[in-house]
């Protein structure tokens, strides 16, 4: 072979050599560009478009469950005794408890209701029982009772129950003090079903002076 045909030959080789290695150069631009393009696609937090909630807020919210009440403590009145110094037994529901300075604490009455309406604090037909509670104070000293807390129980396990301050219900609290000879009259409400009413404990907490009058027992309602 002459010596310009070996020239042409290698000359041949070489462009053919090159243009191998753009080809593979190429793949591989692109293999690493499309890689990438993965990752970066694959890091990238996915957004999940806002949607409106489906939830709905209840007319009416269930109270906490009852929880059983072991006693119920004095309440602590400013300006009052600490410790009460004038004591009284307990009572049926169809009697009085009665002190002996005179003050005297009577259920005159106890009604079955049903809770109507709806709103903040309302249970639309729940049972409850509301007493209407006399004090007659037969003392020779005023008695306040601006800040009067009954506590009501029922059940077996003494389950708390909650206080009815509905428009259905027309309760409403013992105010003011009482003078020696006068008397008071006020209406409490709670949720007690009335399946339960067969045992069910009050405690009248009226003043610091006097013991709480508590009443305990079946109640007979109308």
């Amino acid at each position: 072979m002459s010596p310009r045909l070996r020239l042409s030959v290698a000359l041949a080789g070489l462009a053919l050599a090159a243009a191998s290695l753009s080809g593979c150069g190429g793949t591989g631009q692109a293999s690493a560009a499309t890689a990438s393009t993965s990752a970066t696609s694959s890091s990238t937090p996915t957004e999940t478009p806002d949607t409106e909630s489906t939830e709905t807020t209840p007319a009416t919210v269930s109270p906490p469950l009852p929880q059983p009440v072991k006693s119920v403590a004095k309440v602590k009145r400013d300006g009052q005794p600490n410790t009460p110094s004038v004591s009284a037994p307990g009572a049926k529901f169809t009697a009085p408890v009665t002190y002996p300075d005179g003050v005297k604490v009577t259920l005159t009455k106890a009604e079955k209701g049903i809770e109507k309406g709806h709103g903040a604090g309302v249970m639309n037909g729940r049972e409850y029982v509301r007493f209407t509670v006399k004090l007659t104070n037969g003392s020779t000293k005023a008695v306040n009772l601006n800040q009067v807390v009954v506590t009501t129980t029922y059940g077996a396990s003494a389950q708390l129950a909650a206080p009815v301050y509905t428009d259905s219900a027309g309760t409403y609290d013992f105010s003011g003090t009482v003078k020696p000879g006068a008397s008071a009259t006020a209406l409490y409400a709670f949720a007690v079903p009335v399946k339960q009413l067969n045992r069910v404990t009050m405690v009248v907490d009226f003043d610091g002076l006097h013991t709480s009058a508590t009443y305990s027992g079946a109640v007979v309602a109308k």
